[in-house]
């Protein structure tokens, strides 16, 4: 991996702006577990039971693990959780394009109600399409970077190679 991907800042920053961007998608899910639970419904990939346990567990996953990321503690294993997120995410929402229903809400950040037309943010970016499975994939590109690439410090010099050795039984 190249240098300046494994560089501390831009970790930082990614951890940061990730952490930060799960910790947010979670608070008004956390608010209102039923309308959240409305929209996992909606999605029509669980059914009624499942759906009210992910609309009351997952919130609190995604809070956990952006926090984990923000403070810096655990950093790779959450990354790797926000990673697992992702996936699950993007491959529910392609399942619910395939299918043509109709989510008019993704339920991301927020279990509001539709806005109208003219406000903020764009009408292309709501909803589930290709604009979700863009972010989605954005997001799971800097999970997965986060979870593999450990920080090179400051001012140090590369790892040497680890040399392999054969796992012999002991006599």
């Amino acid at each position: 991996m190249t240098g300046g991907l494994r560089s501390q800042r831009l970790h930082l920053v990614l951890r940061l702006l990730l952490g930060g961007f799960f910790v947010y998608a979670s608070l008004d899910k956390i608010a209102d577990p039923p309308g959240f639970a409305r929209i996992v419904y909606q999605w029509q990939v669980l059914g009624p039971v499942p759906s009210n346990l992910v609309a009351v567990v997952l919130p609190w996953v995604e809070l956990l693990a952006g926090l984990l990321l923000m403070a810096g503690a655990w950093r790779r294993e959450a990354a790797a959780v926000v990673a697992a997120m992702l996936i699950v995410f993007t491959v529910a929402a392609v399942s619910v394009m395939a299918r043509g229903v109709d989510v008019e809400n993704c339920g991301c950040v927020s279990v509001a109600r539709a806005e109208p037309a003219s406000s903020w943010p764009p009408a292309w970016t709501r909803g589930v399409g290709p604009f979700l499975i863009a972010r989605n994939t954005l997001l799971l590109a800097t999970a997965l970077l986060l979870a593999a690439a450990e920080p090179r410090r400051l001012g140090a010099a590369p790892a040497p190679a680890a040399v392999a050795t054969p796992l012999l039984p002991r006599p």
